[in-house]
């Protein structure tokens, strides 16, 4: 009784939720039609935002910031306890979760990631999805071996964090009552194989990890000349990467404190979110922001990618080391071509994640 209760609860909060995101953004609110999603392709909405200034309230009640010198401001006075309690909080599938605690240790990350890539790489044929058959598959993998999991718990693992994959965006962008109900349910499973803070962990990292790892292969396909940077610096592709095409792009947080920035001042405890996919592309900022451009990085003076880290957890470490590996294992594995257009997820308002990136795999 008790569980039907808190499903029927769930329910009418997503849609009072999603009916506020739908008549605000109806109503002209840049940053309520980008979490109602419907639309897709957010860059329209980015460009809405940016059009506002640096920094506006929105009528959700939340500071919504474009600008890259803002944005690196207000993040470094998060509270990186990750959305707030606010109505426009979809779904809190991290309460009860203990904080994330230390990170695995970067040396093991990346050798777990070497052989990761290097598995999925050789598997690679004909035509293939690279965010099935690399991006998704890697960073599951990379958990696996880390956590030392093995025959029907290693199963559960890819299966959970398959299940968990919308997380992110849920918290800000109600999904179907079904969906939710899943999204929990896979969470649950996390708590039971890794613990809680490690769970935090793979819910974050994990879907971070697996979208970096699809732009570094979308930029190979699509944009020529990463080829070429790809095999020189792959780092700098990967720097690239995070800020044409960030994992993350959408941070909403309360900051800790009081702070004035762009004229304005936000109080300690009102929610703030900043737009990480406009800001790492403030024209006031960067050269060309919309042309994908590793070289940019070639000289020095130009600055780093925002990279925030959602729900307490700092996905850069984590995410970083998996993309550069799968570049390397992906350069000797053969010659990669595009085999049709890349497609998004709708609705995603903080990933506006890869949903398949069609190759064609010859060598």
């Amino acid at each position: 009784m008790a569980l039907a209760s808190a499903e029927r609860e769930l329910g009418r909060r997503l849609q009072l939720v999603q009916g506020i995101h739908w008549l605000y953004g109806a109503q002209g609110d840049a940053y309520a039609a980008l979490l109602r999603g419907y639309g897709g392709d957010p860059r329209q909405e980015y460009a809405r935002a940016r059009a506002a200034g640096p920094l506006w309230r929105s009528r959700l009640g939340t500071w919504v910031c474009t600008g890259y010198a803002p944005a690196r401001r207000l993040l470094q006075v998060r509270s990186g306890a990750g959305p707030a309690a606010q109505p426009q909080s979809a779904l809190a599938w991290d309460e009860g979760l203990s904080d994330a605690g230390e990170l695995p240790d970067a040396g093991r990350v990346r050798e777990a990631a070497a052989r990761a890539a290097r598995r999925a790489s050789a598997e690679l044929r004909g035509e293939v999805d690279l965010v099935a058959a690399v991006a998704a598959r890697v960073p599951v993998e990379v958990l696996t071996d880390l956590h030392g999991l093995a025959g029907t718990d290693r199963d559960r693992l890819a299966g959970a964090c398959a299940g968990a994959a919308g997380a992110l965006d849920a918290a800000l962008a109600p999904p179907a009552h079904d969906d939710a109900v899943r999204l929990l349910d896979a969470v649950g499973v996390l708590r039971e194989l890794l613990g809680d803070a490690a769970a935090r962990q793979a819910v974050v990292g994990v879907r971070a990890a697996r979208e970096l790892i699809a732009g570094v292969l979308h930029a190979l396909l699509h944009v020529p000349e990463s080829a070429g940077t790809a095999v020189r610096d792959p780092a700098r592709l990967v720097t690239e990467t995070l800020r044409h095409d960030p994992p993350v792009k959408l941070h909403a947080f309360t900051v800790a404190e009081d702070v004035e920035v762009a004229g304005e001042r936000v109080a300690a405890g009102e929610q703030v979110a900043v737009l990480v996919g406009a800001a790492n592309r403030d024209p006031g900022t960067f050269t060309a922001p919309d042309r994908f451009a590793p070289d940019r990085y070639a000289v020095g003076g130009v600055p780093e990618p925002l990279v925030p880290a959602p729900h307490g957890v700092d996905v850069q470490a984590f995410a970083r080391v998996q993309a550069e590996a799968v570049l390397a294992a992906v350069a000797a594995s053969g010659t990669l071509s595009a085999a049709g257009s890349a497609v998004r997820l709708p609705r995603c308002p903080v990933t506006w994640g890869l949903g398949r990136l069609p190759a064609r795999v010859a060598g």
